[in-house]
């Protein structure tokens, strides 16, 4: 018996002696599953590397686009009337923002036009002449102006203690009767100096010199009553009202603040280690919420660092120090996305140095 140890190469797609006929289409299909199962296990270093990529290649900033801020504030004493505007509305500039309402101008007022009715229709001959009348009408209304002050001191006495009103209130309160008090006592003195036989002063019976000097008086009061309309300095948008109506202002206390409507801007919050992206004039694209894409521009070097706000940071970020970068918009930017807080992102173009 002959034995053959050389093995003999055999056609696989035949089995003693019988054709199988295997299907090659079965192979490649096996093969694009490994490269498919391959590639679901390799994706997220894939995806790593992609954003390690990107954050070298293109550096972007969280912001939001502002209006110029601007605060207005009274310019007189008064308890707010009418409050003409609320929060959201567009206003125009002059236009009447609060009606201020001063009891004290109100009684100074009407003493100065009475007089002045007293002077241009007594004769000055009778016994009860203009002057003694122009006198007793200052007393009637002096004294109610001290009676409306003193109830004044005492409500916002009260309300102070409550908690209500501050120490500053209370202050300008007794003022305003401290002062009413002595506007009472001057006009009883003066009817008393009046009433006196032979005690009047030669000025006082030139009703001329008189008429000319409370036409110099009313015209003052013309001018304190005209600033107690409290009007906007610019055009723009309420963006907040810090007072109510029935509340008592004093000058400088903050009314509300104004959005100004010329020319809004963007602020973007950039990392400190790409300081070199917020210098003036560095080209960026500002995105808006509808997917808008607004080129702009950095309109200074970036001098100020602030903590990133808890409205733009992710809820597992941290609130890094970033710095404050500021940019105009150089295409128009839409009347509807006029809008002071609203978010935007910031893409800043690529520079090496």
């Amino acid at each position: 018996m002959k034995i053959d140890f050389q093995k003999k190469d055999r056609d696989p797609t035949v089995v003693q002696g019988m054709k199988v006929a295997y299907a090659p289409a079965k192979r490649v299909a096996a093969q694009w599953r490994w490269y498919i199962v391959l590639l679901c296990v390799s994706s997220p270093l894939i995806y790593f590397l992609i954003k390690l990529l990107l954050a070298w290649w293109i550096v972007s900033a969280q912001g939001f686009i502002s209006l110029a801020r601007i605060d207005v504030n009274s310019n007189a004493n008064g308890v707010i009337e009418k409050l003409q505007v609320h929060t959201g509305q567009q206003v125009t500039a002059g236009q009447t923002l609060a009606q201020l309402y001063n009891a004290e101008l109100e009684s100074q007022m009407a003493l100065r036009k009475a007089e002045y009715t007293a002077l241009q229709t007594g004769t000055g001959a009778a016994a009860d002449d203009p002057q003694l009348r122009l006198a007793r009408q200052r007393v009637r209304l002096a004294e109610e102006n001290l009676t409306i002050g003193k109830a004044f001191f005492k409500d916002v006495g009260f309300l102070q203690g409550q908690g209500a009103a501050t120490v500053a209130d209370l202050n300008l309160a007794r003022e305003r009767y401290n002062r009413a008090q002595v506007e009472y006592d001057q006009a009883r003195y003066e009817l008393d100096r009046l009433r006196a036989p032979g005690s009047r002063p030669a000025a006082d019976t030139d009703n001329g010199a008189a008429l000319l000097r409370i036409q110099a008086q009313i015209k003052a009061l013309d001018g304190e009553q005209s600033r107690l309309a409290q009007t906007a300095p610019i055009s723009g948008r309420v963006l907040d009202v810090f007072v109510v109506e029935g509340a008592f202002v004093s000058p400088g206390t903050p009314l509300l603040l104004l959005g100004a409507a010329d020319k809004p801007y963007v602020v973007a919050y950039l990392p400190t280690q790409y300081a070199r992206y917020g210098r003036k004039g560095q080209r960026a694209t500002v995105r808006l919420a509808d997917g808008t894409r607004l080129p702009g521009v950095v309109r200074q070097d970036a001098t100020l660092t602030k903590r990133l706000p808890a409205d733009l940071s992710s809820p597992i970020g941290s609130r890094d120090i970033m710095l404050l970068v500021e940019l105009d918009l150089i295409a128009p930017l839409p009347e509807i996305q006029w809008v002071d807080g609203l978010p935007v992102s910031v893409r800043f173009a690529f520079r090496l140095f």
